[in-house]
Order: C-alpha cells, then sequence, then structure tokens
C-alpha cells in the first residue's frame, strides 16, 4: 500500500509538471518576473505568443544594464545597441529556466516530483510542486504553479540542506487567446542568420579534463564566446541534461584563486603560475574547485 501510495504522488507529481511546461510553451501570454540573488533583484518582462505554426519569445530587462533577447522558433538573437546581434540555436532562451523546458524524461532520471499543499500567491490559488534531486552535490527546486493555468508563479532553487538560493518569482501574468501586440512587428522583422559558432576544433588541443561530476558529460559542439575569443586556451561547456557548467582556461594573471556564490551560480577561479581555470555554472564549490583541479 505505501509504494503504491508513492507511486501515486510521483504520477500526480509529474502531471502538474507536465501542466507548467505546457504553459509557458503554448500559451499567449506577457508577464512580469524579479530573480533574487541574495540582496540582488533583476527584472524582467517576458512575452511568448504562437502563431500560423511560429513561436516567438521575447526576454526583456527591465534594468538598464541588460540584454534583450528574442528567440523566433529554434534560432535565439541577443540584441546589443553598439554592434551586431548575436544568434545562436536555441529551443528556448537559455537565460529563462532550463527545467521548464527540457524533455521531462532527462529530468525524471535527476529528480524525484511530488505535489505539495495548495496556497495563495499574488491572489491567485498556488499548487506546490517540489523537484528533488535524486544524487547529492545538485539542487533542488520547488514550484509553485497557477491552479489554473498550470504556469508557474514562483520557482526557488534549493542548496543540499534546503537553504535558497535564488528565488524567480512571477509579479505580473495576463494570458490571451492572441499573439501579444508586441511580438506581432518582431515576427516579422528581418533579422540576421547565425553564423558558424563551434569552437570544437579551435579548443581542448592542449590540456585535457581528467575528472567530470557524476552525470555530466562535455558538450560536443558549445557556442563561441565573443567576449573571450583570442584569450581561451580551452574550453569545456559540460550538460547533465538540466544544468550546464563552462570551464574556460586562460593564460596566468597571477591573481589569488577565488570564489563567489552568484545566486545559484558558482564562480571560481584557480590560479597557478602558469594557467587560469574558471568554472562557472550551477554546481558547489566544492565540485567547482575539483573540476579545476581536474584540468592538464
Amino acid at each position: 500500500m505505501l509504494l503504491s501510495a508513492l507511486a501515486q504522488a510521483e504520477q500526480v507529481g509529474w502531471q502538474l509538471f507536465d501542466k507548467v511546461q505546457y504553459a509557458v510553451k503554448h500559451y499567449n501570454f506577457d508577464t512580469s518576473f524579479v530573480v533574487l540573488k541574495g540582496s540582488k533583484v533583476d527584472t524582467y518582462r517576458w512575452l511568448h505568443g504562437q502563431t500560423a505554426g511560429q513561436e516567438i519569445e521575447h526576454l526583456i530587462p527591465l534594468d538598464t544594464s541588460g540584454v534583450d533577447i528574442l528567440r523566433r522558433d529554434a534560432l535565439v538573437y541577443y540584441l546589443l545597441t553598439d554592434r551586431p546581434a548575436f544568434v545562436t540555436r536555441a529551443s528556448h532562451i537559455p537565460e529563462l529556466p532550463a527545467l521548464l523546458f527540457e524533455d521531462k524524461d532527462t529530468i525524471r532520471q535527476l529528480y524525484n516530483a511530488v505535489a505539495g499543499s495548495s496556497s495563495v500567491m499574488s491572489g491567485r490559488s498556488a499548487q506546490l510542486l517540489r523537484l528533488t534531486a535524486k544524487q547529492g552535490g545538485r539542487y533542488h527546486y520547488w514550484l509553485w504553479l497557477d491552479a489554473q493555468t498550470g504556469f508557474p508563479l514562483r520557482i526557488d532553487t534549493l542548496s543540499d540542506n534546503q537553504n535558497a538560493l535564488e528565488r524567480w518569482l512571477v509579479t505580473h501574468m495576463q494570458i490571451s487567446p492572441e499573439l501579444p501586440e508586441n511580438l506581432r512587428a518582431l515576427m516579422a522583422a528581418d533579422l540576421p542568420q547565425p553564423a558558424d559558432n563551434s569552437v570544437a576544433a579551435a579548443f581542448n588541443s592542449s590540456h585535457q579534463l581528467t575528472w567530470l561530476p557524476e552525470g555530466y558529460q562535455p558538450v560536443a559542439e558549445p557556442a563561441s564566446i565573443p567576449q573571450l575569443e583570442g584569450s581561451l586556451l580551452s574550453y569545456w561547456l559540460l550538460s547533465d541534461g538540466l544544468h550546464q557548467v563552462s570551464v574556460f582556461v586562460q593564460n596566468s594573471q597571477r591573481l589569488p584563486t577565488q570564489a563567489y556564490r552568484d545566486g545559484a551560480t558558482t564562480i571560481y577561479v584557480q590560479t597557478n603560475a602558469q594557467l587560469e581555470v574558471t568554472v562557472i555554472g550551477p554546481v558547489s564549490i566544492d565540485t567547482a574547485r575539483q573540476l579545476a583541479a581536474a584540468v592538464r
């Protein structure tokens, strides 16, 4: 009976997860959200729509230092003010929470899903969904979704000991049957095609990464990083299907080894007399330190 109850709870949890993913992929909406990282607050507007078999979404930072990001189907455009748009290929905007878009089978390999209690959030009835990591060293996620539409209202990223590292919180949401007016012109706008961003042949010729966190594998053809071109000696992009971790190798600037936390993102810089290794991603500082030490 206990096993049956657990299986039923798991089934309900994944049904809620399907509802969340359907909402962000199929609804026409105009929403605003904030990302809370300690005392730091970033504010965004996110529009999404579908029409005539095409999908479009626009992520607009409401802080002056951000970059507008537009996706039309499988092309993502970083709209820069001082130089041409940077274009990549992706099925969603990478700066949005990845668990809202990644394949459910991949996430099921990493997490258990359990439905929690209901509450009221921003005047809406909200249903809690907990995604608990199956392996140590990974973050957990608590999602609150609108009970009526399934749209995500809040996502908390939690450490192993259940401390909140980062919070994604919707402050305004409008779902409509029609494509948001702001997206109509962008759907028809003339935008550039992506260049060949593969850097697989350009890096990793002189260094090896001798250890990977459990479940992670190198991405075969990571996108280029224009701001680091000319300074990288080696570069790896690692993924477990949901999270991505970057490892950069550059010539040493003889700075002390340093570690930072930006919400759920770790930034770890290890320096010796010859090389500087930087690890950036949603992993613990201990994991980042092991990755940096694994460069040979």
